[in-house]
């Protein structure tokens, strides 16, 4: 028996060194070699479900491990495994409760969290009503329960799940009527929803019928306040107080009429005057306007304690986040000046409004930069002179840094984030100090300036900023001086095609004169939303940065931006003497290979144009991809 168990570990040990080092066949037939000494050894079992996956084996590989989920019913990286495989196939039923039952047997699990946020963010509606016998709303609540995820990603099919079309047909009625709907049934049950709620707290409401029902509500409730009407909003407060939440977080995007704006500013009055703090009167004052911004009402507050905790999470979100920020902007290291005029204006627009604004990021486990690379650049494989392992990398234009929070995944990576606004280096600074990062430093400069670095960097991503210099291809050159021989780039472009509805929108915010303030960009997104029957404004109410102030700014009112077309990135690549080594959008890359399956590596860009063609909103985000320079 105890000479079979040291067999057993052998045979083991040198299956797993064999397949660490890409030996896959001789791999598995020492894992069989041990299932012959032992068939219910679990650890073989689980490595040869691992192996078959990686050879495409899609079918042995579930057999493997729905066997090892029989040994060990609770090992939650089998459930995981299992519904990734289901995941592929388009089994999105078992896909599902193969990630339910990971995450519930153990909740901390990331990859089963991960797995289970991205199944339900990229599935379409009509397939989600195909998942029967799963509690949908359920999954949901688990998820914005957490702050361990980008709640955005799954904020639309989040709503799709706690809105039937019965529910929308309720709610619309009311809305439909200028009588008031707070003491409405239905409007009750909807204050009272939990996940709504979360929601409110955790996502912006990219909806804009929802955003007609919250800023209704809104109205009434400031209504109420002012007719002695007190009761039925401290029954809300919850929902109040999420309302705040949520649109300090969209940057009071949210539509005022002429007698919110005056009653405000009675309220306003009547908080200063007053020596006892009502947390339902600051509730609804800051779901106007920031409660930092009112000097005397920020004194009151700032050393308050409530009994409720949600009311001190509207505090340190409206008033002790953003004095963190002011703080950190003295921490923040500039180098050389930044002169150039599109510079300056670029700056001022993000000063003004810092881009996005972001609560909650994904937890990710981090993994070596090389196994990150290339998965996004698969199915193209190349031969790859740098191990990367302590990779120096360089985000140029980092923003509010949720770009950085992704770059975080690489195993010894030593990161500098650049960008010309300071508020949005602070921005990114708090918020990833709070997860604790401490290998990122943050520069405040222009990327026309980094030359005075004096630097090299084996990683340089720069996504969506070239497109808003004035010389993009000046930006480039800078930048490609900055990478090591055989360093790789990241870029984020935007698409000319892509972009037509743009164009559309931005030819009608000149005719109408709108400018870039809030009132400005309130109302112009009003007159967006009453021509929502014509295709290319449809467009725009449909795209999530429509739904706040500095991502409305960004879409509709930017100061700088230059698109570019295929064969345009084609030339840009042949004139720098780079090589394009492939987009990483997977679910696009599996589309465009149903059309170019010859392409088997998917880097022809005459064929990606040829695709693009076909289908002009592949891009509508951006374009990104990796290069390296050629040899």
């Amino acid at each position: 028996m105890l000479h079979d168990e040291a067999s057993l570990k052998r045979i083991f040990d040198l299956a797993l060194k064999n397949h660490k080092e890409n030996n896959l066949n001789d791999a598995e037939k020492l894992y069989l070699d041990a299932l012959e000494i032992n068939p219910l050894h679990f650890d073989s079992i689980f490595q040869l479900a691992s192996l078959c996956a990686f050879k495409k084996d899609y079918v042995k590989a579930k057999q493997f491990l729905k066997k090892a989920i029989q040994i060990k019913p609770d090992h939650a990286s089998s459930h995981n495994n299992l519904g990734g495989l289901f995941f592929k196939e388009g089994n999105y039923y078992e896909a599902l409760v193969s990630f339910q039952r990971a995450t519930e047997v153990d909740s901390k699990n990331v990859n089963a969290k991960n797995n289970l946020t991205a199944l339900l963010r990229s599935l379409e509606i009509k397939e989600i009503n195909k998942i029967k016998g799963t509690n949908l709303k359920k999954l949901y609540l688990f998820l914005f329960r957490r702050n361990d995820i980008y709640h955005e990603d799954i904020f639309i099919n989040a709503k799709l799940t706690l809105f039937s079309e019965k529910k929308y047909e309720k709610l619309e009625k009311n809305l439909n009527f200028n009588s008031p709907i707070l003491n409405e049934p239905d409007i009750k049950d909807f204050l009272r929803e939990e996940l709504l709620i979360l929601m409110l707290q955790k996502s912006l409401t990219t909806d804009f019928f929802l955003e007609k029902i919250l800023t209704k509500l809104r109205s009434e409730i400031l209504f109420n306040f002012f007719n002695s009407k007190k009761d039925i909003l401290l029954e809300n407060l919850k929902f109040v107080l999420s309302l705040s939440i949520q649109c300090f977080y969209n940057e009071y995007v949210f539509f005022q009429t002429k007698e919110e704006e005056k009653n405000i500013k009675r309220l306003k009055d009547e908080i200063i005057k007053k020596k006892k703090i009502e947390e339902i009167e600051i509730a609804i004052l800051g779901s106007y306007l920031p409660l930092l911004s009112v000097k005397e009402v920020e004194k009151k507050l700032f050393d308050y304690k409530s009994k409720n905790s949600l009311f001190n999470d509207l505090l340190t979100i409206q008033i002790k986040e953003p004095l963190i920020e002011k703080k950190l902007k003295n921490s923040i290291k500039t180098l050389g000046k930044i002169s150039n005029m599109i510079s300056k204006k670029v700056r001022d627009q993000y000063e003004e409004n810092p881009y996005p604004r972001w609560r909650f990021t994904y937890e990710r486990l981090p993994v070596p930069f090389l196994a990150r690379f290339k998965n996004q650049i698969k199915p193209n494989q190349i031969k790859i002179e740098n191990n990367f392992e302590y990779p120096k990398i360089l985000i140029a234009g980092c923003g509010t840094g949720h770009h950085a929070c992704i770059a975080q995944d690489y195993i010894n990576s030593k990161i500098l984030c650049v960008d010309l606004s300071l508020s949005s280096l602070a921005y990114a600074k708090r918020k990833t100090n709070e997860l604790g990062f401490n290998n990122i430093e943050y520069l405040n400069t222009d990327i026309l300036e980094l030359h005075k670095l004096k630097k090299k960097f084996d990683v340089i991503e720069c996504i969506g900023v070239l497109h808003h210099m004035k010389n993009p291809l000046e930006g480039l050159k800078i930048l490609l001086d900055l990478l090591e021989s055989n360093g790789l780039i990241k870029l984020g472009l935007y698409s000319e095609k892509a972009r037509e509805h743009i164009i559309e929108v931005r030819s009608f915010i000149g005719k109408n004169n709108f400018g870039t303030s809030i009132e400005d960009i309130r109302e112009s997104r009003m007159k967006i939303f009453n021509k929502k029957k014509d295709r290319m404004f449809n467009k725009i109410i449909n795209r999530r940065d429509f739904y706040s102030t500095s991502t409305a700014r960004d879409l509709m009112f930017h100061i700088q931006e230059e698109s570019f077309t295929i064969p345009q990135i084609s030339k840009i690549l042949s004139d720098f003497n780079l090589e394009f080594l492939g987009f990483s959008n997977e679910i696009i890359k599996n589309e465009y290979s149903k059309v170019f399956p010859d392409d088997a590596r998917n880097i022809s860009l005459e064929n990606w144009n040829n695709f693009e063609i076909s289908e002009p909103d592949t891009f509508i985000g951006m374009y990104n991809f990796w290069l390296r320079k050629k040899k």
